[in-house]
């Protein structure tokens, strides 16, 4: 509505502005046509058109620059057209010079009149600048000021009447200011304040200033001087205030937060450092031996490969040997312990950390594929044993554990098994002799009494067939009596066979202890017992057992030596492979029965001895017997399963065979 009534306003000015200046163009026109009859009157001896001026004066009063030039040429077109009518006919030097004085006198006035209207739109541009400036100023969200070269305010805009509450107007005349300013802050500002009214240098500061409800908030002040460009002087100041409280709490809540962080940096810092110390004395411990391994190269090559879904990182890493050799090369000693220096047979701590970490042990490249691993899946540690390599070829067995530590560090810690890896051994012999004396006693009891049950049969049977070949070469061979000698020697025959099924089948009842037992931890255990063996061989041996099975009926001994067997014969059998050498032991529950197999990478099986692989004193070995296989397929058998062979697809043979679940343990369960 109040634009409305502005617009309205406005109109109404502009419909009677016009109005007035229709009016007084009547007048001038009527006022220069009276002249013009005037001055046309020979009777009149005076310069009649000088009057032309009043009308110059009434078009300028509200007429335009084009208004003053169109009247100024009508007046001039007039009296020049006046005088020749009148004095055309006789000219005389006064009457032309008044012409000409007339003529001079409007354009002068003409010239007047216009510069006037040029003062009156300069002052209209002058307000409306001042209007357009004290807007803006009065516009903006920061307090602006001036001052004069001593320092006093002579100009505040509407923003510190919003700010402080107080009138410019009254700010300006008691200076007022100051009163606003923080006491705590008006002593800083004073000083800049002054300094500046003597050198005219910048002012910027920060200060609280009172705000209309009583409270303070923090403000930027900034001032400037204004020099004459003729003399340097300083001829005002100007400046401003922003309001920065938002900012300044900011700053002091991450200042306090700094400082916090600072103290909490500290005490970890503290905390890391007694973490360091403690970790160092434990790492520097004088009986137990550490390695640090920094395998971060490494983690790039891992990511990329997680990232191309590489599942089997060992399947891989096979089947790329150079990706294998590149990551080992990676991978670098940081640090060891004097303990690990003395049982590797080192002086020098540097000497040991050079040594690449997969020559460092019998089996390194398999024991650093397993730290690979177990970054690849992000398994915590890994332990096992290992043959460590010393200075000019010493070998130490060890029993180690890594640990995966952050930013890509191993922590290998080593117990030497040496020594008991030498009792081992020799409580491995004793029980070895002891077991060949106690078969060389067993088979020579059971030679004693095949002797002795064979002893009369044989005599009969010789007895039998000396008879029988009298009777036949006598001059005339009695046939019905050798008859019966061969039938009393078949019957003779048929008593030793039943003599030595006997005897088998006593030796086979004597010897198997059927027994309910955990069959994960003979297996385990049998691992454990064949695993420096393996080692030897240059082989890896992996063990994959249930957790839960179905009873069987077996003899543990007999198992375990069927394992034994298996699991040598794979072991020898790699000694000359190239490449990756390992067996797998599996122990799985097929649900009617327990399926065992032992699987190598070796060579394979002939096709041509596979078939004779379990006939008695056959055998592939220079030194071998030819009756372990077929040892291990009759304990097999006596426990109710099937031993049977193949070559593996991929390469390398498998033995297997599945143990029947036993129907009267799980009658009386």
């Amino acid at each position: 509505m109040d634009r409305i009534v502005g617009q309205w306003r406005i109109r109404s000015e502009d419909l009677e502005g016009a109005k007035l200046k229709f009016r007084d163009g009547i007048i001038a026109a009527a006022l220069a046509a009276t002249i013009f009859v005037a001055d046309c009157s020979a009777t009149l001896n005076a310069s009649v058109a000088i009057i032309y001026i009043c009308v110059l004066v009434l078009v300028g009063l509200r007429g335009t620059r084009r208004d003053i030039m169109f009247a100024t040429g009508a007046c001039v077109l007039l009296s020049t057209l006046a005088w020749g009518l009148v004095h055309a006919s006789a000219p005389d030097l006064p009457s032309a010079l008044r012409f000409c004085f007339v003529i001079v006198a409007l354009a002068l006035t003409a010239a007047l009149l216009m510069n006037r209207l040029k003062i009156q739109r300069m002052r209209i541009e002058l307000e409306e600048s001042r209007v357009e400036l004290t807007t803006f100023a009065d516009s903006v969200p920061q307090l602006l000021w001036r001052s004069t070269p001593d320092g006093r305010w002579d100009f505040l805009n509407r923003r510190f009447t919003e700010i402080t509450g107080v009138e410019r107007e009254e700010g300006i005349a008691r200076q007022t200011w100051r009163e606003c300013v923080h006491p705590d802050d008006m002593g800083p500002l004073r000083e800049k304040l002054a300094r500046s009214l003597e050198t005219g240098e910048d002012v910027s500061h920060q200060v609280r200033l009172r705000h209309k409800d009583g409270s303070y908030r923090w403000m930027s002040m900034a001032r400037r001087a204004v020099r004459s460009p003729q003399t340097g002087e300083i001829l005002r100041f100007y400046g401003g205030s922003t309001d920065i409280h938002e900012e300044v709490l900011a700053q002091q809540k991450v200042h306090d937060l700094m400082t916090q962080l600072e103290h909490r940096v500290e005490l970890r810092t503290a905390q890391l450092t007694q973490t360091e110390a403690r970790y160092s004395s434990l790492f520097d411990v004088g009986n137990i031996s550490f390695a640090e391994m920094d395998f971060s190269a490494t983690k790039p090559i891992l990511d990329q490969l997680r990232a191309e879904g590489i599942t089997d990182l060992r399947a891989h890493m096979h089947a790329h040997p150079d990706l294998f050799h590149h990551c080992l090369g990676l991978i670098k000693t940081t640090r060891v312990n004097e303990a690990l220096a003395r049982l590797m047979g080192y002086e020098n701590l540097a000497e040991l950390s050079s040594n690449p970490p997969a020559e460092n042990a019998d089996d390194g490249p398999e024991v650093l594929l397993r730290q690979l691993e177990m970054a690849y899946y992000g398994s915590e540690y890994i332990d096992g044993r290992t043959v460590l390599i010393g200075k000019d070829g010493q070998r130490i067995t060890v029993f180690f554990t890594v640990i995966r530590l952050d930013s890509g560090l191993h922590l290998s810690s080593h117990l030497n098994l040496t020594e008991q890896e030498g009792i081992a051994e020799l409580r491995r012999a004793a029980q070895d002799e002891l077991a060949r004396a106690n078969r060389i006693a067993t088979v020579g009891a059971y030679s004693a009494t095949i002797a002795h049950e064979l002893n009369q049969p044989i005599s009969s049977m010789t007895m039998d067939v000396q008879t029988t070949l009298r009777w036949l070469h006598s001059e005339q061979p009695d046939v019905l009596s050798a008859i019966r000698g061969l039938e009393r020697l078949t019957r003779t025959v048929e008593r030793v066979r039943a003599i030595v099924q006997r005897t088998r089948e006593s030796v086979t009842a004597h010897r198997r202890k059927i027994s309910q037992f955990n069959l994960c931890a003979l297996v385990t255990e049998t691992c454990d017992l064949l695993d420096s063996e393996v080692r030897r061989a240059g082989a890896a041996l992996e063990l994959q057992c249930d957790m839960e099975f179905p009873p069987i009926q077996a003899d543990p001994i007999e198992l375990q030596q069927v394992l034994v067997n298996l699991t040598t014969n794979a072991a020898e059998a790699m000694i000359a492979t190239p490449g990756v050498r390992r067996i797998v032991v599996s122990v799985l529950n097929t649900g009617e029965g327990v399926s065992i197999s032992v699987a190598d990478t070796g060579p394979g099986i002939a096709q041509d001895q596979l078939e004779r692989l379990f006939e008695p004193f056959f055998t592939t070995k220079p030194s071998g017997m030819g009756m372990g296989l077929q040892v291990c397929r009759n304990a097999v058998e006596s426990m109710g399963g099937t031993l049977e062979v193949r070559n593996r697809e991929e390469g390398g043979a498998i033995f297997a065979f599945v143990l029947p679940a036993s129907e009267k343990i799980q009658t009386a369960a």
